[in-house]
């Protein structure tokens, strides 16, 4: 199960995005301020990030550009109740992977949700295929003596790879 991470400093609309999402069937982090953003990226426990564009302090924007910074791949959705043309540029010029506006449709919510973490996913796949070229299994293992053992582990590597 996926893991969201919203972060908005309206109580009302970050509890509702998190009752929305949960019924889809995600896991939830709530945060109300951007500060810990990057330190809950940098734990690895984060597969999207709903971010809004306005808040006190720090503003969505220069979060996600913190993010892009530290060259953390987690994709970052902004919400705004500016849904200029200049807004969504700007967003989507500064790394995120879409934009959507307040009010939210939780229909529409969804299928953006889901179109970020599968594009994702395939993302990392191919990436994950592409380096397979350049490993190998160990001298000791197993598979130079059968083709249909491992005993250095690269073989499970490999079938998470395709499971993924």
């Amino acid at each position: 199960m996926p893991n969201i991470l919203i972060v908005d400093d309206d109580d009302n609309i970050r509890q509702w995005l998190s009752t929305v999402l949960k019924a889809t069937g995600y896991s939830v982090i709530e945060a109300e301020s951007p500060e810990h953003v990057i330190r809950q990226l940098l734990g690895g426990d984060v597969d999207l990030v709903l971010i809004d564009y306005h808040m006190p302090g720090q503003d969505g924007l220069s979060v996600l550009r913190d993010i892009r910074a530290m060259r953390i791949t987690t994709p970052t959705i902004v919400l705004t109740h500016d849904n200029s043309q200049s807004v969504a540029v700007e967003c989507f010029r500064n790394g995120a992977v879409d934009f959507v506006a307040k009010p939210i449709d939780p229909d529409y919510l969804a299928i953006v949700v889901q179109r970020a973490l599968d594009t994702h996913a395939g993302t990392l796949k191919n990436v994950a295929y592409r380096a397979l070229g350049y490993v190998q299994h160990k001298k000791e293992c197993s598979h130079f003596v059968n083709s249909q053992t491992c005993s250095c582990g690269l073989k499970d590597v490999i079938e998470n790879i395709q499971d993924f």
